[in-house]
């Protein structure tokens, strides 16, 4: 098994890597804001693009690991800009960039407010990945590079921002953060980190850069299953535990009815918000061959105090493989499933709700608009 570099090993491993960077990233030109045996992070930018880049010393291991719920996990790294440098949250405007091997290519995520965010978006102009690197004696460190258009952010060469990566790695066992922010005793997400405590970067003019060899994980090949597209046959579902139900469900079992499958998490902000609605379709349309039933990879000791706060009508498959079986990378996912085992929709439900919903109404044969 791959065990991460000792520091000590570090200065023979790293040298030419240190000196120049990875992908062409302009290290002798780029401002350090983080040089420590773990982590070099490091910011350049020229009038079109921020070019950022993390070298996380002690990471020689691609491989998944498991959390505490159960959940497969990958490497995962945010670089998270406060765009306008006031030390708060600017409500539509603010982003965090995202890369993690399990959804290819550089996603993002738009910040409405303190810890309230947008699902994931893929239609960034920019480029990204995560690499792991060979050096010049054998050795291997992870590369996180990240190649984002300063349209995309409203920033102009002049202007100010805040911003900080971090990252993680689950073999590994590592938390690294670009701003010095420790949490002693416990372990700490990227929303802990306070805002005051993002660098400050002025963005200056910069040269050229040749974006073909910036890496972009879009073209990564995948292990993924393809996600069902509408008009195929839905795959069947499994989970180890169910809950609200009183013997384990299948599609095949409920062939002739309407059928809307969601996957979800009790982390994942949008999911939450999608079960009071999810609680009002089973409730007006159980007697009328539909069933809402829901789908996550956690377990009862994340499921059960879950459900002591919040109110849930429909049953919930727990420690569930069927996010890999439909493809599922990213959440909230819902499918609708018709009488014959065909997908009729799919998508996010937070924000197609009212598509979702008239589907689901034509499919039950229902004239009137389910809206109402």
């Amino acid at each position: 098994m791959a065990h991460g570099l000792g520091a000590e090993e570090l200065p023979k491993a790293v040298a030419a890597l240190r000196k120049n960077g990875a992908f062409t990233f302009p290290q002798k030109e780029a401002k350090v804001f983080c040089d420590r045996p773990t982590l070099r992070f490091s910011v350049w930018n020229n009038d079109q693009y921020l070019f950022a880049q993390a070298i996380l010393w002690t990471d020689d291991d691609a491989s998944l690991g498991k959390d505490r719920y159960n959940r497969l996990t990958y490497d995962w790294s945010f670089l998270m800009l406060n765009v306008n440098p006031n030390g708060e949250v600017t409500p539509h405007v603010d982003r965090e960039y995202v890369l993690n091997p399990g959804t290819h290519g550089l996603y993002y995520v738009i910040e409405l407010g303190l810890r309230d965010q947008t699902g994931l978006y893929s239609d960034s102009k920019g480029r990204g990945a995560i690499r792991y690197l060979k050096t010049a004696d054998g050795r291997t460190v992870r590369v996180d590079t990240y190649l984002i258009p300063l349209a995309e952010l409203s920033r102009h060469v002049g202007d100010e921002l805040r911003l900080a990566y971090w990252g993680f790695s689950p073999k590994p066992p590592l938390t690294v953060n670009s701003t010095g922010y420790t949490r002693v005793g416990r372990n700490y997400n990227r929303w802990n980190i306070p805002l005051s405590q993002y660098n400050e970067y002025v963005l200056t003019k910069g040269g050229a850069i040749d974006l073909n060899e910036v890496p972009d994980g879009r073209k990564d090949t995948s292990n993924n299953v393809a996600m069902p597209r509408v008009g195929e046959a839905a795959p069947e579902i499994s989970a180890k535990e169910w809950i609200y139900s009183g013997k384990p469900l299948t599609l095949a079992d409920l062939r002739g009815k309407v059928v809307l499958v969601d996957f979800w998490a009790t982390w994942c902000g949008p999911c939450v918000e999608c079960i009071p609605h999810f609680n009002e379709l089973q409730r007006k349309y159980s007697r009328k061959n539909f069933q809402l039933l829901s789908l996550v990879e956690e377990g009862p000791q994340t499921m059960d105090p879950f459900l002591a706060k919040h109110h849930v009508d429909y049953p919930i498959g727990l420690e569930s493989n069927s996010l890999d079986d439909y493809g599922v990378t990213g959440i909230p996912q819902a499918f609708v499933i018709d009488q014959s085992g065909k997908i009729i929709w799919s998508g996010d439900p937070d924000a197609a709700s009212p598509e979702m919903d008239k589907v689901i109404a034509k499919a039950l044969g229902i004239i009137a608009n389910p809206s109402k």
